[in-house]
């Protein structure tokens, strides 16, 4: 785990990382939150980076030096991310039963952030390109698992990646049959729904 004064890294969607330190996540996050609100807002067609910029309080240069575009700044992945999901990934090492233990795993890395997930959900649904700009930038997570269950299934690596990328689909499945205006508790509900329907084999590592 980082404490708050360690730098984090963050990925963008062609899987270069940088080093953020605080000051630097704390700049990152204010774009991002104002971003995600002024264009709940506004609307996104409406909302520039220059209104970013300003109604977060920094320069149009600050701006480009943490996101390359409006896209990136609506629905990169927060820098802390990828050791979040790190962490739970590691404590799930001590449950027996894969499926279990991915869903352990799973149900509480997409909780607590649902008014951020609203506003990407309504943007791809009417936005095609934006849809895969999301897909492409969330791709650490598929990453995060499949080594995962590379650990987990040495030798098996067929079974590994057929895991991992089941897993992820189950999130995705999930983020697509939700809808902003639903109950927000219904998303975390739909991920674990899921792992509970393709998890009907025990799955325990060999």
């Amino acid at each position: 785990m980082t404490s708050g004064s360690e730098p984090l890294s963050t990925a963008g969607p062609g899987g270069a990382r940088r080093v953020l330190r605080a000051d630097g996540r704390r700049t990152w996050h204010r774009l991002q939150t104002t971003a995600i609100r002024l264009v709940a807002e506004r609307g996104h067609d409406v909302v520039t980076v220059d209104d970013i910029a300003a109604e977060a309080g920094v320069s149009r240069r600050t701006f480009f030096n943490h996101f390359p575009t409006k896209a990136a700044a609506l629905f990169d992945p927060a820098p802390e991310d990828s050791e979040r999901l790190d962490s739970l990934l590691e404590a799930a090492d001590q449950v027996g039963d894969t499926w279990l233990a991915l869903r352990r795993v799973c149900v509480p890395f997409v909780s607590g952030h649902e008014d951020v997930i609203a506003v990407r959900r309504r943007l791809i649904s009417q936005s095609p390109e934006l849809d895969q700009y999301h897909r492409t930038a969330h791709q650490h997570v598929e990453r995060q698992l499949t080594r995962w269950t590379e650990r987990r299934f040495p030798g098996h690596q067929f079974r590994a990646v057929l895991i991992a990328q089941t897993a992820a689909a189950v999130m995705t499945s999930a983020f697509q049959v939700w809808q902003p205006d639903d109950d927000p508790s219904l998303l975390p509900s739909l991920v674990e729904q899921g792992f509970l329907a393709v998890s009907f084999d025990p799955l325990p590592a060999p």
